[in-house]
């Protein structure tokens, strides 16, 4: 009985530690008979097959599957998983035999169309119950045979699903990219009939009629394929610049609808103002053209460091101007969106008028951007800011020299900017930062941003009624380097007169200033907003006295001056500071404005 005992439990031990190694070698488990892995993927595509609208990458979101026997029946199988990020499935149990095993996928998350449960191959699967609509979602399709051996060993497969539908892009040819703002409305109608439906063992069923389908959001639908190519009539609605609208209707023929491929239906987009030269921006047009955005966490040093690049005057941080490429050039040196800005242009050597130019919806925080100029090209019609219609003959060559752009916006931020009666050139420098200096440093992009709202800001409270007002109250007190009150009058031409900053880093000190010379602590960048102190606290905090204690000697002030240490100069100005932020009157008053910015690419 003990020789007994003994020798079961030493089967049992040695068993226990074969299903041990059985776990370690496959997982979880040993394989069991009839196992069949399957790792899924989508196909690839390639310049002539289907893409997703967007351009991103496509994902699956819902995934169906049915395996059936060698007589088209489906079947159960004991076992099966699939992975939630349907890159794998996983089947046990299947014996000896023929198999088909079949792949329905999605990248919608939601969709209008009916997924069935067929019981055999021959059943409809997916099926489109909208009445004279396309499916319009983009769905996969894979069937595999499979065949499973008498020993049933374990085998993995590896399959890549096929879209099941084609894509029809509309491709509108318009007389500039401008135009696009005058369309409302695309419908397309077909004469003849698409497939409804696709079965379990991929074969297309049904009919139906594509019948005034909108696809003004997209210009393009996706659709199972039609039987024959398609004849029919794409109707398009627009308006016209009075407010009145219009319907063009344009037929087209031979547009067959193919699994994973691309048809297009050209139309040749025709309106009454078509050569017309405006330029009008809404905010869905800038990724049309090469809009940018500057001080992104990536840019360069030699590029905002490059005044040529990265500068502009506090009191006109939007920039216009006429490229070498004969291109609209748009910077806004702002972290504040503007809009309803329009430009008007005067061609020097054609008329004494101002024309419009241009109109923008929107203008966002730190555009750059380069729009074409259709005038270039063609002879164009422009509206002069009196209503009067005039012929601009093509300027092929144009450059700056040849007109005079100016910036009309009742824009409230804009409105603000107008009232700052200094002229700051505003740049940025690296200074001895790569000389081993013991106190410069490299500036980078976030600070450069923080730099634009300080010198604007405080260009702003200088040229305001406020500060103008508070400063009367320092009558005598505020002394020049001998010690000699100085004459606020002359103290406020000193400020108006004053050249600009060249923006830098330091670090172990507050700041560095004298002359153009202006370089703070990050910190100091940073801590300048009112919100960047508790409401209630003392203005005068580091970062303020050092903002305005650096100007005082970018203005000419030493340290025997009241312009730098003391409660004269930089309290007055720290207290105004923070008054007319917290009441909303500085052009960029809190800290948030900047921080809730993004640092990377805004419009592809």
């Amino acid at each position: 009985m003990k020789i007994t005992k003994i020798i079961l439990l030493f089967l049992a031990l040695l068993l226990a530690s074969c299903s041990n190694e059985l776990e370690q070698e496959y997982g979880l488990i040993p394989p069991a008979s009839g196992q069949v892995t399957f790792l899924l993927g989508l196909h690839e595509d390639d310049t002539s097959a289907i893409r997703t609208r967007n351009g991103e990458p496509e994902q699956i979101a819902r995934m169906w599957y049915a395996i059936a026997n060698d007589r088209g029946e489906m079947l159960k199988p004991l076992y099966q998983k699939l992975e939630a990020d349907f890159s794998k499935l996983t089947i046990e149990g299947l014996e000896y035999g023929d198999y088909t095993v079949v792949f329905l996928a999605t990248t919608s998350a939601e969709s209008n169309a009916t997924i069935n449960e067929p019981e055999r191959l021959s059943d409809v699967w997916l099926l489109n119950k909208s009445a004279k609509a396309p499916l319009d979602d983009v769905y996969f399709y894979k069937k595999i045979e499979l065949h499973i051996g008498k020993e049933q060993a374990a085998e993995s497969q590896t399959v890549t699903l096929e879209r099941c539908v084609g894509r029809v892009d509309i491709d509108l040819n318009v007389s500039s990219d401008y135009m696009w703002r005058f369309i409302r409305k695309i419908d397309i109608t077909f004469d003849d009939t698409v497939y409804t439906s696709l079965s379990a063992n991929g074969e297309y069923s049904g009919t139906e009629c594509i019948e005034s389908y909108d696809i003004a959001e997209s210009y393009s639908f996706y659709s199972l394929p039609s039987k024959e190519a398609l004849s029919g009539v794409v109707t398009i609605e627009s308006d016209r610049s009075d407010g009145t609208s219009f319907v063009h209707k344009y037929r087209f023929s031979n547009c067959k609808i193919e699994a994973g491929r691309i048809s297009h239906i050209s139309i040749d987009y025709r309106h009454p103002e078509s050569l017309d030269g405006l330029l009008y921006i809404r905010e869905e047009d800038f990724s049309r053209f090469q809009t940018d955005t500057m001080f992104l966490a990536n840019e360069p040093r030699d590029i905002f460091y490059d005044s040529k690049h990265r500068s502009f005057y506090a009191n006109a941080p939007l920039q216009v101007s006429i490229s070498d490429e004969h291109q609209l050039l748009v910077k806004f040196f702002s972290p504040v969106t503007i809009h309803d800005v329009t430009i008007l242009c005067r061609f020097n050597n054609i008329s004494t008028e101002f024309l419009e130019l241009a109109h923008f919806d929107v203008i966002y925080p730190f555009m750059e951007a380069a729009f074409p100029l259709p005038v270039v090209g063609s002879d164009r019609t422009f509206t002069t800011s009196s209503g009067r219609k005039i012929v601009i003959p093509a300027q092929p060559e144009l450059s700056g020299d040849d007109v005079t752009l100016i910036i009309r916006t009742e824009d409230p931020y804009m409105k603000k900017i107008e009232q700052i009666d200094s002229r700051w050139f505003i740049r940025f420098s690296a200074y001895s930062a790569d000389n081993g200096h013991a106190y410069w440093r490299h500036m980078n992009p976030l600070l450069c941003r923080h730099g634009v709202a300080l010198a604007i800001n405080m260009a702003f409270m200088f040229s305001s009624e406020e500060f103008n007002t508070e400063m009367n109250k320092y009558e005598g007190k505020l002394k020049d380097n001998r010690g000699n009150a100085i004459n606020l009058n002359a103290l406020r031409q000193r400020i108006r007169s004053h050249g600009g900053l060249v923006l830098g880093c330091v670090s172990g000190v507050g700041g560095l200033g004298g002359g153009n010379t202006y370089g703070l602590a990050d910190y100091c960048y940073t801590g300048v907003y009112f919100d960047a102190t508790p409401l209630g606290s003392n203005p005068h905090n580091y970062p303020r006295q050092a903002m305005f204690h650096e100007y005082g000697h970018c203005l000419g002030y030493n340290h025997s001056s009241t312009m730098t240490y003391g409660d004269q100069w930089t309290v007055l100005c720290a207290t105004v500071f923070v008054n007319m932020g917290q009441e909303g009157k500085l052009p960029i008053c809190s800290k948030d404005i900047i921080a809730n910015l993004p640092m990377q690419k805004r419009y592809k």
